[in-house]
């Protein structure tokens, strides 16, 4: 089942809204911009019957995914993203309508969808038999937290942390590499994304999902944040998954079940 997580640990920094709007720039009126969607290039049909109905009609037409314009799902499957990629606005704007959304509606659709794309009567079998196209579906719906978080992150001057890493051009866009680590992509070796807040406050979000093993960034956070404390430093990300909000130590686990037992040893001998 799509794991759920309360996400307090996450930093979003605001800025003045004169730093924010993009009201003031002619090219942001554009009138002929259209938020990027999933998949806008098309499916395969190299699917089950079952499957390709759930994948183009329930998954693709549903208001979830019409309203939320889920990151999640955009990163690795639509050209419009790639395409908004190339303007500062354009990106901006796409990141806009993404965070705009009302989060606690798009992450039970998006859980649900997850749920439900694994059923008999919908894509379990291309599941199980390791689909890339589904598989890369069900990651991006179970993803949807740590990366909705992850994009809607802003920076000290309040442009988002996400346009700033793919418009960085200096260094090959690979500010923009840790980005896919949600969806079970692990960091190209040779990849340096820039040292700075950024990046720290992206990879604080992701060590605290990377902890639950039903989520993808659970196999790739942490050779991810070794590799970036190689030039980053020891201390600039958790190389460890953080631990989930309020669960039990392992100490404090097992020791309950202890005095449990001691308890009902004491009362069969005593009553």
């Amino acid at each position: 089942m799509p794991p759920v997580h309360d996400g307090d640990a996450t930093r979003t920094i605001s800025a003045p809204p004169s730093k924010r709007s993009l009201d003031t720039d002619p090219e942001s009126s554009d009138a002929n911009f259209q938020i990027p969607t999933p998949y806008d290039s098309g499916l395969s049909n190299n699917f089950t019957t079952s499957c390709d109905d759930f994948l183009n009609n329930r998954m693709l037409g549903s208001d979830t995914i019409k309203n939320c314009h889920p990151f999640s799902l955009l990163l690795l499957t639509s050209t419009g993203l790639f395409d908004a990629s190339q303007s500062k606005i354009r990106i901006t704007q796409t990141l806009e309508a993404t965070c705009a959304a009302n989060f606690t509606d798009c992450l039970g659709g998006m859980n649900s969808l997850a749920r439900e794309l694994i059923t008999d009567s919908a894509c379990k079998v291309d599941y199980d038999n390791n689909n890339a196209q589904v598989v890369e579906a069900y990651n991006g719906l179970i993803a949807y937290e740590p990366l909705y978080r992850a994009s809607c992150l802003r920076d000290d001057e309040g442009s988002y942390c996400y346009a700033n890493a793919v418009t960085n051009t200096t260094n090959d866009g690979e500010d923009a590499y840790p980005y896919s680590l949600p969806l079970g992509v692990t960091l190209a070796g040779g990849a340096r994304p820039t040292c700075n807040s950024c990046l720290q406050d992206t990879m604080a979000i992701f060590s605290t999902f990377a902890g639950n093993s039903s989520q993808p960034i659970s196999r790739t956070y942490s050779n991810a944040a070794q590799q970036i404390t190689i030039y980053c430093g020891a201390t600039f990300v958790n190389v460890t998954a953080a631990p989930l909000k309020g669960g039990a130590s392992a100490a404090t686990t097992a020791f309950t079940p202890t005095i449990t037992l001691f308890i009902m040893f004491i009362l069969y001998f005593f009553q």
